[in-house]
């Protein structure tokens, strides 16, 4: 639904999940903010399976609170502002568009590298129309969701050489599901530096107990909204942000529809199916014997979570549909990622996160 040439809100697409890292609230810390190196140095070397930036020896990501699953970036006590994000997380860098020519020196018409001003790296390729948004200019968005210099940050990290910068940033209030069960409001902004990821921000809500990311994209709510780097970009980013300022009600919706999943009982044929469907995309179970060994093991593992996953103990959570829905979120976000961030954000995390939602809504609807 375009509000302007290249401004959209989406409610039905499949999002971009917005976990990038383990946020944690920071209300109880009473200690003032410090900066700490997180993971050893095995962990720092693997830092390329997660496709997180390491430049000048450092990697760049910042987190406030606990200690996010990757082991990776710098950990600070509280939520920080937008010059800690910048500084820490490594995105105080800008990128300019350079023409291109062939090595025989003939230039290129309305072709320009995308490069990045302090690395010289090219991170893509573009045209006339392209604008670059500055990672400081992204920042200006959370200005019209919580007001001028009001925003206070929990992630900030950069993937690959800077293709990709993202931020995330709690919002205020939480809600709880079957009583107890407690999701937070959070809101995420992707900003590309590559030439073909629009700047996307969408609300995220995840769950306390474990950080469970979860993807929720509601039919004919506005959750969503994408900016292309054509324009006036800087204006329309302003405008975006209005827009989701005026569109809670995506928490109060997406609250309905968990506290929904807490009230329909399963029983352990009716977590099987669920999976079962879930893990293989088909509209119906197929039969156990017709599953590949892969397929069965995951089932199994969405089974196991289901009784000993984080929160399974919580009152109104094992047994029921939100309980089978945090499993397989849990087996997403902690269990089965094993290669890249992008995996969470736009992957086939994200797609099973979405499709395990929206199987749930589906047979939550059915019992009424």
């Amino acid at each position: 639904m375009p509000y302007s040439i290249d401004v959209e809100r989406k409610g039905s697409s499949r999002l971009a999940e917005a976990k990038t890292g383990c946020p944690a609230t920071s209300e109880n810390l009473k200690s003032g903010p410090c900066v700490n190196r997180v993971g050893n140095r095995k962990q720092r070397e693997n830092h390329m399976a997660h496709n997180i930036e390491r430049r000048n020896g450092k990697d760049s990501i910042v987190f406030a609170g606990a200690t996010p699953w990757h082991r990776l970036g710098k950990q600070i006590n509280e939520a920080f502002d937008a010059a800690t994000a910048l500084k820490e997380g490594g995105l105080d860098f800008t990128v300019s568009k350079v023409g291109l020519q062939t090595v025989d020196g003939f230039k290129l018409e309305n072709r320009y590298a995308l490069r990045r001003d302090d690395t010289k790296d090219v991170l893509g390729v573009v045209t006339d129309f392209y604008k670059p948004l500055q990672n400081t200019e992204a920042f200006s968005f959370f200005d019209g969701v919580f007001g001028k210099g009001k925003a206070r940050y929990e992630v900030a990290g950069v993937l690959g050489k800077g293709e990709r910068v993202w931020l995330l940033a709690k919002l205020p209030g939480d809600f709880e599901v079957a009583g107890r069960d407690v999701v937070g409001k959070w809101l995420l902004l992707t900003n590309g530096h590559d030439g073909n990821e629009p700047i996307r921000a969408k609300f995220t809500p995840i769950r306390v107990v474990c950080q469970n990311t979860l993807n929720a994209a509601l039919r004919g709510t506005d959750s969503e909204v994408r900016v292309q780097h054509i324009g006036n970009v800087p204006g329309k980013l302003e405008l975006a942000g209005k827009l989701m300022k005026q569109a809670g009600v995506y928490f109060d919706d997406i609250q309905a529809v968990f506290s929904g999943f807490a009230k329909r009982s399963l029983k352990s044929a009716g977590l099987r199916e669920y999976a079962a469907r879930v893990v293989t995309g088909e509209a119906a179970a197929p039969k156990w014997d017709d599953l590949s060994g892969p397929a069965r093991g995951s089932i199994e593992k969405i089974e196991e979570l289901h009784e000993t996953g984080r929160g399974h103990d919580i009152k109104g959570v094992r047994g029921t549909l939100w309980g089978a829905y945090n499993a397989v979120t849990e087996w997403v976000d902690h269990t089965k990622t094993t290669d890249d961030l992008k995996y969470l954000a736009i992957g086939r995390g994200g797609e099973l996160k979405q499709r395990a939602f929206e199987v749930a809504q589906e047979l939550a609807v059915s019992s009424n």
